[in-house]
């Protein structure tokens, strides 16, 4: 009898610890949606930051022509970890490049990647104590997926609002771009575009 108890007692114990590591989990996890919370703070490591106000209406104007590259030759985009920069090509013609910030709280895969996914806008929050971020409105958002990692784990390029330190890590595994380079990539690349990562971030 005493060993039915014990039997019981643990597996109650385990069923609310599992529980507990899912909704963790699910709770690091961005919500892979558009998701617009206008006039809603947002926290960065201790500090409120104010998210853009998103406006949809204007979003689905935003459009971008391409000047001189053969609007057939595949597009592809490559970040380079070690000098913390994005450069886009279409063919052999360069598109941008711009400065980024990827991964100090949390390692920026390597390899080749495809976007899978493109919201105009996102929610995504995670960590805990110091690290804790809770971010609404995150602005032009590319998730990718590949090279042994995948969609669930929520990695993505996207626009930055919380900090100006472009060209340093300063991600939790993310590509932070300027707002505005963001806007640039978003409107130019497709889902299914090609992404390769490479390098060593600094630190």
């Amino acid at each position: 009898m005493m060993g039915k108890k014990i039997t019981g007692f643990l597996l109650a114990v385990g069923l609310i610890i599992g529980g507990i590591f899912y909704l963790e989990s699910k709770q690091n996890q961005p919500d892979f949606k558009l998701q617009v919370e206008n006039g809603v703070m947002g926290v960065f490591h201790g500090q409120e930051v104010m998210p853009p106000t998103i406006d949809l209406a204007q979003a689905e104007q935003e459009t971008y022509v391409l000047g001189e590259a053969d609007p057939n030759a595949e597009k592809r985009i490559y970040i380079d970890l070690s000098n913390q920069a994005l450069k886009a090509y279409q063919g052999d013609s360069l598109f941008m490049e711009a400065p980024v910030s990827t991964g100090k709280w949390g390692r920026t895969p390597t390899g080749e990647f495809k976007i899978w996914s493109k919201f105009r806008a996102t929610k995504m929050s995670g960590g805990s104590g110091a690290d804790y971020y809770y971010l609404p409105n995150v602005p032009y958002t590319m998730f990718f997926s590949g090279s042994g990692v995948g969609a669930s784990r929520g990695y993505a390029l996207h626009g930055t609002y919380w900090h100006n330190n472009f060209g340093h890590p300063m991600s939790h595994g993310c590509v932070n771009m300027r707002t505005v380079d963001a806007q640039k990539l978003f409107n130019w690349a497709d889902v299914s575009e090609r992404i390769t990562i490479y390098g060593k971030a600094p630190g």
